[in-house]
């Protein structure tokens, strides 16, 4: 038990400092993934069309769809992203950037 606890503790820093990158990389994302939805949101709206229209052109239904609109973290897979995305006449583009200062 000792061992483990002696262990562990040698660990530690080790350990909290890959829990806060993993951390701001889950923000990064939910950062992300809000204000994409805030966009889609908006051509929405800018086109004249209702949740329901989307849900009839998506196959989404309506309340999922305000859900994914309106949460602080949605959790929306990447087909769902494409479906809304396609329905209101864009397409999803996923890519990757350098950090900065690489």
């Amino acid at each position: 038990m000792r061992a483990a606890q002696e262990e562990a503790e040698r660990d530690k820093e080790a350990i909290l400092a890959e829990g806060r990158q993993i951390k701001a990389a889950r923000n990064r994302a939910q950062v992300a993934l809000r204000d994409g939805f805030k966009l889609l949101k908006a051509e929405r709206q800018a086109l004249g069309l209702s949740l329901t229209d989307i849900e009839q052109r998506t196959g989404i239904g309506r309340a999922a769809l305000s859900r994914l609109e309106n949460e602080a973290e949605p959790n929306p897979t990447l087909l769902t992203l494409t479906r809304y995305a396609d329905a209101v006449g864009k397409q999803l583009v996923v890519g990757f950037k350098s950090e900065k200062g690489s």
